[in-house]
């Protein structure tokens, strides 16, 4: 494609969550969710956000019930294979975002706070979050990894949560992934309690939000909510 139409950036609808465990702090509220991915379309190759949720797991079959699509299938839809994702950027390592690594050879970039936590017991699917030590690029906070696009360290949901910025041809784009829950908490620059990785770190989640505003994208994306964001001032 010509260069002037990069990069660009595909949304994939990678599951949906039917439910959720008794204990889960959705538990009350829940509706089924979306998990969502991205595709970033960029001169020096495609760039995927997330991965969603793997296949093939009794328990988190059995305690969220998710309808997943393979990740091959969605990449197939937009006209691309796994081999041609050159890089991969996971949000988090919870099991819904970082579940079809599996399916693909390209570079993983993950916050090193972020991996670290992702070694305690029940904090996702083992099997799932690990990334071959060939694959792996650990981050410490925010970092550019290709041009126009930039790694942005918002912890608050986990340890080591990290967004991604875009600089489109029509403006900054923010991949917020699990920024937010809910685009609401995106505009009141709140963070639910629900979305916290525990309370102590509501102040880290709060700034991370801010952190968002204050770089004035055209348009936000969440993982877990189909509405684009705009946000105004």
């Amino acid at each position: 494609m010509p260069p002037e139409d990069l990069p660009h950036i595909d949304r994939l609808a990678l599951a949906v969550v039917t439910t959720v465990p008794d204990d889960h702090p959705e538990r009350a509220a829940f509706e089924p969710f979306p998990v969502h991915a991205w595709v970033i379309h960029h001169a020096d190759g495609p760039v995927l956000f997330d991965t969603g949720i793997g296949i093939g797991n009794s328990w988190i079959n059995e305690h969220y019930r998710p309808r997943v699509a393979p990740l091959v299938d969605a990449l197939s839809e937009i006209g691309l294979t796994s081999d041609d994702i050159v890089a991969v950027v996971v949000s988090h390592l919870h099991f819904d975002h970082c579940g079809q690594l599996g399916e693909l050879s390209a570079p993983v970039y993950v916050q090193r706070v972020e991996y670290e936590a992702s070694k305690e017991v029940g904090y996702t699917v083992p099997e799932w979050a690990e990334v071959p030590e060939g694959r792996l690029r650990l981050v410490d906070g925010d970092q550019e990894i290709a041009q126009g696009i930039r790694l942005l360290s918002t912890p608050g949901h986990t340890p080591g949560h990290q967004s991604v910025v875009v600089e489109t041809t029509n403006g900054r784009v923010l991949l917020a992934a699990q920024c937010a829950f809910r685009a609401e908490e995106l505009r009141d620059k709140e963070p639910s309690t629900s979305n916290l990785y525990n309370e102590t770190w509501a102040d880290a989640a709060r700034e991370s939000l801010e952190r968002v505003q204050r770089l004035t994208p055209v348009v936000v994306h969440l993982s877990h909510d189909t509405e684009v964001v705009t946000l105004e001032g």
